[in-house]
């Protein structure tokens, strides 16, 4: 959604080291809302926010880019609440925008941030008439749009409809204002306050200021999850992959590395692996399980990653390859992801965009990359927040291609091939040997002693976010 003046956010803080702030100098940094927990960690250590010397912080100023907020945010917000009420109206769709936006300028639920964070829970009370502006517009809404009157039985008594008096009696009868860009009533749904203002009530994705205890917390509880992800991983590619098997002689230290990329969130060689057995062995159906699992593990912990495909090497592909979109369209041909091999994975940072990777893959390969130079008729996959979106690279930019992600359910047709142990699958689509081998393996090593390293650095890890480019605000 786009904001106000084009915004790409509903607001942005600017926060400040309430310590220094007292000693006279006014240090902060200007933070977009709905923001991350890692950017506001690394705003806090750019602005002294280091829990020792200085530990408060307070808004000296906001930018809102959505009527009515300014008036209502103030200097000692939790930003907890900040971020879940931002999160809230990125979420919402026009219709529910603009019922929030007309019952806050008609002064409805604004009192605090809690009641916005309500008022964005029901929209659906508010209902909004575009560019109906004024008593005359309201009047003939209602009598030409709703309908209930017979004009044409009427004849020139039509004419002589006082509009604007129809209107003003309209208005009067119900809990309205005219706002900017229309008419907003309360259409008697009734209210419902599901948050209750405190911060065990804000769920925790939303949650931007983590405790001690929860950071610890969420570490222990994503190194288990890494842990028995790498597990499974490593066991299936020696089962099914002779030359990881053959290279990585360790299972232990194997196992490690794994875990400690999930950490870091370099998850693309192994979605490189895992669509090297799918495309050369055509395990699609024993690698579906493992490919959720790793997709949803990357949406737990915020990972987002880009994918990059090209045609397959074959006589078939010759009529696709390096066409623009429109012409395949001539020819009555599709963009079909079996006509494809993932060439590279990798994650996707801040900085990234579909241009950067363009150039990315044109000008500076990675040294890992075997593809050919990014061109027409590639495909670039960004994962971002947990949706997937294709770009088809056409003759100028990119073009949005939702067909590509139309693919078989694997998963699905495993359970119909295997059905006496799909309710056993767990990263490998197990059945009669493979199971009773699994049965006889050893049990997982504990690897959290091994990884309390890797969670150090994990942490220390800066990501490339480039900094917001604001003048600090006069006071």
């Amino acid at each position: 959604m786009t904001f106000n003046d084009n915004h790409d956010c509903p607001f942005e803080a600017y926060i400040t080291n309430l310590g220094k702030y007292n000693e006279g100098a006014l240090v902060g940094e200007w933070v977009k809302f709905p923001t991350t927990p890692e950017t506001l960690q690394e705003v806090f250590q750019r602005i002294g926010i280091d829990g020792k010397q200085y530990e408060e912080w307070f808004t000296t100023d906001y930018d809102c880019y959505v009527d009515g907020l300014y008036d209502v945010l103030g200097e000692y917000e939790s930003l907890d609440e900040l971020n879940y009420l931002a999160s809230k109206i990125e979420e919402m769709d026009d219709t529910e925008y603009n019922a929030f936006t007309a019952a806050i300028e008609m002064g409805e639920h604004r009192g605090s941030v809690q009641e916005l964070i309500n008022l964005a829970d029901n929209t659906e009370n508010y209902d909004f008439l575009p560019e109906v502006e004024n008593h005359h517009d309201l009047g003939y809404y209602y009598v030409h749009e709703v309908g209930g009157y017979d004009l044409d039985s009427m004849g020139q008594l039509a004419n002589y409809i006082d509009y604007e008096a129809f209107g003003r009696d309209i208005a009067m009868e119900e809990v309205s204002e005219f706002v900017n860009g229309g008419y907003v009533y309360h259409n008697g749904n009734s209210f419902t306050e599901n948050y209750d203002g405190t911060r065990e009530d804000i769920p925790y994705e939303y949650r931007v200021t983590v405790s001690a205890e929860e950071a610890a917390f969420a570490m222990e509880d994503r190194l288990d999850a890494s842990t028995d992800l790498a597990f499974d991983l490593d066991e299936f590619f020696r089962g099914y992959h002779p030359e990881y098997d053959r290279a990585l002689q360790d299972p232990q230290a194997a196992k490690e590395a794994l875990a400690d990329n999930l950490l870091s969130g370099d998850t693309g060689k192994i979605h490189m692996t895992l669509a090297l057995l799918e495309q050369e062995q055509g395990l699609a159906k024993e690698v579906a399980p493992l490919a959720e699992r790793l997709t949803a593990y990357e949406d737990e912990y915020g990972i987002d990653t880009y994918s990059i495909y090209q045609l397959k090497d074959t006589e078939e592909m010759r009529d696709y390859r390096f066409e623009p979109l429109d012409r395949l369209e001539q020819r009555g041909l599709t963009v079909n992801q079996e006509n494809y091999n993932l060439v590279y994975a990798g994650s996707l940072t801040g900085a990234d965009s579909l241009e950067s990777l363009y150039q990315k893959f044109n000008l500076d390969h990675p040294a890992d990359f075997k593809g050919h130079s990014m061109s027409v008729s590639d495909i670039v996959v960004l994962h971002q927040n947990g949706e997937d979106t294709a770009h088809y690279c056409d003759s100028f930019g990119f073009t949005e291609v939702p067909q590509f992600l139309e693919k078989e359910n694997y998963l699905k047709n495993a359970e119909m091939a295997m059905e006496d142990d799909y309710g056993m699958i767990d990263g490998i689509v197990n059945n009669g040997p493979r199971a009773e081998e699994k049965e006889q393996a050893a049990e997982k090593p504990s690897v959290l002693g091994q990884l309390s390293q890797a969670k150090k650095e994990c942490a220390e890890r800066t990501p490339n976010v480039a900094e917001p480019k604001k003048e600090v605000p006069e006071r």
